[in-house]
């Protein structure tokens, strides 16, 4: 049976959700198509299948809150519980370090959508926090790459996968985003 956010950085998840949802609203308010409200609730709940240990119990997280969130009637936080983890939809099974069934599972799951703007927004809010620090891309690409044991390709790939998003959303504000939402490139 699983206990509610088992992990032990508690406050590291909160920061992290919550500045996804601020960034995601910060960026949402420029652009005239998203609405604000909804990138925020999106960027919060984006993790909610994290409420379990996917390690320790042989998990997905994007599936457990997918799962959740469809049986509660919440469609679109379903759909980003799935899509932040997968910036490329048709990805290729080396990019992660997933089981095969974990990573089958979403790639039938995925073939449901075309990726739209509130997908691509949660995916790149998500790369911007890293322990208790705003971070860039490589900076977070680091931070994943230590916790779940990623090769230094799967890292490039992940970088080179999640940099498209940034100069999407540069283009979409008309402005560096990390500037934006106040982030330097700096050691952490």
């Amino acid at each position: 049976m699983s206990k509610p956010y088992p992990f032990k950085d508690r406050d590291a998840y909160a920061f992290h959700t919550r500045n996804v949802a601020r960034f995601a609203k910060i960026i949402a308010e420029r652009i005239p198509f998203l609405d604000s409200e909804k990138a925020y609730i999106l960027g919060l709940l984006h993790d909610y299948g994290k409420r379990i240990n996917e390690r320790e119990e042989n998990r997905f997280h994007g599936r457990e809150g997918y799962e959740e969130m469809l049986k509660l009637g919440y469609d679109d936080v379903a759909r980003i519980c799935l899509t932040h983890t997968f910036h490329i939809q048709n990805f290729s099974d080396e990019e992660y370090n997933y089981p095969k069934e974990w990573l089958d599972w979403a790639k039938t799951k995925l073939r449901n959508y075309e990726y739209n703007d509130y997908d691509r927004l949660i995916q790149f809010c998500d790369m911007l926090t890293e322990d208790f620090n705003f971070v860039t891309i490589e900076q977070r690409a680091e931070g994943i790459a230590r916790r779940y044991h990623l090769s230094a390709t799967q890292k490039q790939n992940l970088i080179r996968d999640a940099l498209p998003l940034k100069k999407h959303f540069d283009t979409l504000c008309g402005t560096n985003v990390y500037n934006l939402l106040g982030i330097k490139d700096r050691d952490y």
